[in-house]
């Protein structure tokens, strides 16, 4: 009966667990582990009050790295980063449904479209046209003549859709093969 008794006042006297931890000073070790890791992160943070120029000129980086030029996985940069490339998907997918729709479909089937009939159709959506078809030339999407597009000068120039077909695992794949 005093084992009994003895478990009983043992389990009164913990905490219950916080993340598997039924320890107090697991826990307080725990938390301090996370503190300290963050005061390091600060210093070499140049908008921190913390900054430490001689610390973060001893950093090294290493550009074979995986995670090199990337935010930090499951940040508020990274979140913002997937926020914005899925905004350019639905953009250049709207470019290229309005390329299919009030484009002329050529002797091999391709939807082509004239720079300045494309730029009068898509300056009432977005004033990033000529962005976007860079963009879905890099992605190859569509093919055009030249490096820039200027209203005006290149008005005559023809923009070919090669691909009618798009959905966002493409653009992934797309985006990741011309990184």
């Amino acid at each position: 009966m005093s084992d009994t008794i003895e478990e009983e006042k043992n389990k009164t006297n913990r905490l219950p667990g916080l993340y598997g931890n039924t320890d107090l000073s697991s826990r307080i070790s725990q938390f301090q582990g996370r503190a300290d890791q963050h005061k390091e992160k600060q210093k070499l943070n140049p908008f921190s009050g913390s900054f430490d120029a001689v610390a973060a000129a001893k950093q090294k980086l290493n550009k074979e790295d995986a995670n090199y030029g990337k935010p930090v996985e499951g940040s508020k940069t990274e979140q913002r980063g997937k926020q914005a490339a899925q905004l350019l998907f639905n953009e250049i997918k709207l470019l290229c449904e309005i390329i299919t729709k009030h484009g002329v479909t050529s002797d091999d089937g391709k939807h082509t479209m004239k720079f300045k009939e494309l730029f009068e159709l898509y300056k009432v959506i977005s004033n990033k046209v000529v962005g976007l078809l860079l963009r879905a030339r890099k992605y190859s999407l569509v093919d055009f003549e030249g490096e820039m597009l200027y209203q005006g000068r290149d008005d005559s120039v023809v923009i070919t859709l090669l691909r009618s077909q798009l959905n966002e695992k493409d653009f992934e794949e797309l985006a990741k093969s011309k990184e």
